[in-house]
């Protein structure tokens, strides 16, 4: 063992004498604390529950007797007078600390200055071997939070990926190899981002570039918790620089589906969470790519009269998009969808949402509402589907019409199936005037109503 000292046998035997005496280790603990908190050997340390042994080595130390008492206050001044009497007394009570923890103590504020002081310097040579990278920009967010604290969401965003690798480095100066690591690898993955580059890629891709691992980012593992509070910062960022482009513009709406938050957040940045079952299906539309070419497959399905499965991927790289006469319809049923786009070729523009709403649907609804284009939408006679109407037309920026949704289409569209009083319960969310009416017979009758049954309407 070692020790910054000209007396290293009496340190030694200092330090045997303590670490042989069980009493001492609670002792010293507390004043350990009392000088973090006060910056010197100071304050009293309470001594409970004290058994025969710890009780007998405090009265041979301090020349007393403790007998029967469970509970022993000891103040600093007293520690102090009985170990200027003992045979160490040339060894002071904060050496005694050093000695006993193998560490110098320290107030935990002037701890708390060697620990940022560290996180600058670590910062400040990672924005030199980064400089005219986008990461520049995070250590700069970081920095500034360091030196002056939080004044904007962007600095809150870049503050939580900081508490972040503090609980998972540790708090202390003995973390800096871990801490400069992570620090490394947050720039590689914000300079990876697919966005810098304009491109889309997926999940699985955008982990393997920047770790090497395929799976790093899947949901459960330790880096996807990084990443998610990355894109924060990523999609803070963004919006406080007040771009316009559909990109990094924030939906005024967006808790409305609020499963589908992180997929859009991934996106932005250009990163595919899912894509193969993320689709939606298209009739009578034309679209333009981010370039302003006209996307020449789109427009051969409009040519063709044909409807189109058009996947995110394909989605996230259309800057706009028109529909005949400036209005579409949009059904809830892929059979219903199917005989609209036989019966309208070459007259009108329908899109299938087919049940619940993936992103791909939305990301166009967005597309059509910049176009100024006015939705009518058709959907099932049930608590979920209504609930869906009612959800896409909050969500909606343009207009959207309830089309054949009434009482009377209900009637027309009624089954034989019950509904079941939990589902009935679920009606007492619908708060749109265009639906209530439907919602009303519905509670009556409760049974649902299908799309099917109405196309001789949607048709004629």
């Amino acid at each position: 063992m070692k020790w910054n000292s000209g007396q290293p046998e009496l340190e030694e035997e200092c330090c045997a004498y303590l670490k042989g005496r069980e009493v001492f280790g609670r002792l010293l603990k507390g004043f350990w604390k009392k000088y973090e908190s006060y910056g010197m050997f100071t304050g009293t340390v309470e001594l409970r529950n004290l058994t025969e042994q710890e009780r007998e080595e405090l009265e041979g130390f301090f020349g007393k007797n403790f007998h029967g008492k469970k509970s022993v206050s000891v103040s600093a001044a007293k520690f102090r007078k009985a170990w200027e009497n003992s045979r160490f007394g040339e060894i002071s009570p904060e050496k005694v600390l050093e000695i006993y923890f193998n560490k110098k103590p320290e107030a935990k504020r002037e701890e708390k200055r060697l620990y940022k002081q560290m996180w600058k310097k670590i910062l400040k040579q990672a924005e030199e071997e980064t400089a005219g990278t986008p990461a520049v920009v995070w250590i700069e967010n970081l920095e500034e939070v360091l030196e002056k604290g939080v004044r904007s969401d962007v600095l809150a965003c870049s503050q939580e990926i900081y508490r972040y690798l503090k609980k998972r480095c540790g708090e202390s100066r003995d973390s800096e190899q871990e801490i400069r690591k992570q620090v490394l690898l947050v720039v590689r993955m914000i300079n990876a981002l697919p966005y810098w580059s304009g491109n889309v890629e997926y999940q699985a891709v955008f982990a393997a570039k920047v770790t090497g691992n395929p799976h790093a980012f899947d949901r459960g593992e330790q880096d996807s918790a990084l990443l998610g509070l990355i894109l924060n910062w990523f999609a803070s960022r963004n919006q406080s620089r007040k771009n316009s482009s559909r990109k990094e513009s924030s939906h005024p709406n967006q808790n409305i589906f609020p499963a589908l938050r992180t997929q859009k957040l991934y996106l932005q940045a250009g990163i595919l969470k899912d894509d193969v079952s993320n689709y939606t299906t298209v009739f009578g539309i034309r679209a333009w790519k981010e370039d302003g070419k006209l996307h020449q497959g789109i427009s051969g399905y409009l040519e063709e009269e044909e409807a189109v499965q058009v996947s995110l991927a394909s989605i996230a790289r259309w800057e706009r998009v028109e529909c005949r006469e400036k209005e579409l319809v949009l059904v809830e049923n892929p059979s219903v969808f199917s005989v609209l786009c036989g019966k309208w070729k070459g007259t009108r523009s329908c899109m299938c949402m087919n049940g619940q709403p993936r992103l791909s649907s939305l990301l166009l609804l967005d597309l059509l509402a910049r176009s100024s284009v006015r939705i009518y939408y058709a959907g099932d006679f049930d608590p979920e589907g209504l609930l869906i109407a009612q959800k896409l037309k909050q969500y909606y920026q343009g207009e959207m019409i309830f089309w054949h949704m009434t009482s009377q289409d209900y009637d027309q569209a009624m089954s034989k199936e019950t509904i079941s009083d939990r589902r009935l319960k679920m009606l007492e969310r619908i708060t749109d005037p265009g639906l209530l009416p439907a919602v009303e017979r519905m509670k009556e009758e409760k049974r649902a109503g299908y799309q099917e049954k109405l196309i001789s309407l949607y048709t004629d």
